[in-house]
């Protein structure tokens, strides 16, 4: 007998995140500390790097830009790292110089799954 295979349904991609999926990200990330400071050398290869590797393991991570700068060097700063965020991406929210950003996963393998959030 000949088994057939049912096409597993793939996983869709959230667009952009809903206000309450936002809000609830929020408020897991106000515990958190940032675990990732760029420094004077702005967002370097490594710091994007680092980045990368933090969201991968942690899915949702604050970021603290450099001390010493103005609204509208943080605005570039901010703009600079949103291109080159890995895919499935999203800036939650930006207060001062801390960012908060989360990576979405597949629900397979997603900490915090954005179903779940509501």
């Amino acid at each position: 007998m000949k088994e057939t295979l049912r096409p597993s349904k793939a996983h869709r991609f959230a667009e952009e995140l809903t206000s309450q999926q936002r809000a609830a990200l929020k408020a897991r990330a106000h515990h958190l500390k940032p675990v990732i400071q760029v420094g004077a050398q702005g967002l370097s290869p490594t710091v994007l790097a680092e980045v990368n590797r933090a969201l991968n393991t942690h899915e949702l991570i604050k970021l603290q830009l450099p001390g010493q700068s103005d609204a509208a060097s943080k605005k570039d700063a901010l703009s600079e790292l949103t291109e080159d965020l890995p895919e499935h991406t999203f800036v939650v929210g930006r207060i001062g110089r801390t960012v908060i950003l989360y990576l979405e996963k597949s629900p397979e393998d997603a900490q915090i799954p954005l179903k779940a959030l509501k």
